[in-house]
């Protein structure tokens, strides 16, 4: 049987939970996607770990909290202020700096990575009196409270903004028409497809399409029963969970009669569906994730391009 790992709930939504992977800035370093006071970073880095200090983009994140960020042209030093005058300046290459008038030490010293100034994520702690936590987990790092993704996609991003996040994978197409607009992605070849569906530019749906090629209709069942299991585990039991059969007899239906295996989990503002069917064309199975409020607008605007 093809492996399932990557496609139960925590190989795929390793992904999305983390918002995804973004692009390592430096080979050794670990990356996290970062959130403040709850949403995600306008920043188009990630944090990093380097020797178990947490460093973030220094401009986009204190920018998130209402920062202003300049360099000094003569000392080249590196300022960071808001408007009711609390500030952060900061030297490349070394670990000393001041906030708030006080001379500290830093946990690690300033660096650029990539072209972008990161300081370490306890530094804005000091700066803010905010929290900050990071949970490797999830693939996570946060200012303020801590994110409650729920184990869901993260919705509303960008195209653009998913571009940077994919890290590894290959985007095998892209386009759209009228209200909605299209990304896919493989990790390799032996993982899912991962289709990233954006309605007026916001992300609203994520289908996930494995390779299901060798597979006989019970290999199928069994695969759609081992994604249902983890899916019990992580949502609960499914708000729907059903069968497809003949009216009449109540006999089930084949699945190259056009017969299907159905689930529907409900989190949030998250509808979940794990679905196997069949025609005389072959098997599909999926499992999709889509913006329950919005769920109506997006299926019209993809009827309307079909």
């Amino acid at each position: 049987m093809k492996k399932l790992t990557y496609f139960t709930l925590m190989g795929c939504l390793a992904v999305l939970i983390g918002l995804f992977s973004f692009t390592t800035p430096t080979s050794a370093a670990v990356s996290y996607t970062i959130f403040v006071d709850g949403s995600i970073s306008s920043a188009k880095t990630p944090a990093v770990v380097e020797k178990n200090v947490t460093l973030v983009p220094m401009k986009a994140v204190l920018a998130d909290l209402k920062y202003v960020t300049t360099v000094d042209k003569k000392t080249k030093a590196i300022t960071a202020k808001n408007s009711a005058g609390s500030y952060i300046t900061v030297n490349l290459g070394s670990k000393k700096a001041k906030i708030n008038g006080s001379n500290v030490n830093l946990a690690a010293a300033a660096k650029t990575l990539n072209g972008t100034t990161y300081i370490p994520l306890s530094a804005v702690k000091q700066l803010t009196g905010k929290q900050i936590g990071l949970d490797a987990s999830q693939g996570i790092a946060w200012i303020g409270e801590k994110p409650g993704t729920d184990n869901v996609p993260i919705w509303g991003l960008t195209p653009e903004q998913v571009k940077s996040a994919a890290g590894y994978s290959t985007l095998i197409d892209e386009g759209g028409q009228g209200d909605i607009y299209m990304l896919l992605y493989q990790h390799s070849m032996e993982d899912p497809e991962e289709l990233y569906i954006f309605y007026k530019n916001k992300l609203a749906k994520v289908v996930f399409s494995p390779d299901i090629s060798g597979l006989d209709e019970d290999g199928l069942v069994g695969f759609y029963e081992g994604a249902f299991d983890q899916l019990v585990k992580s949502y609960g039991q499914p708000i729907t969970d059903v069968v497809g059969a003949y009216e009449d007899t109540l006999e089930q239906i084949p699945l190259l009669d056009g017969g299907y295996y159905m689930s529907e989990w409900k989190k949030g503002d998250t509808l979940i569906t794990l679905l196997l069917q069949g025609d005389e064309n072959g098997y599909s199975l999926s499992m999709q994730y889509v913006k329950a409020s919005i769920e109506d607008q997006v299926e019209a605007a993809l009827d309307a391009i079909q």
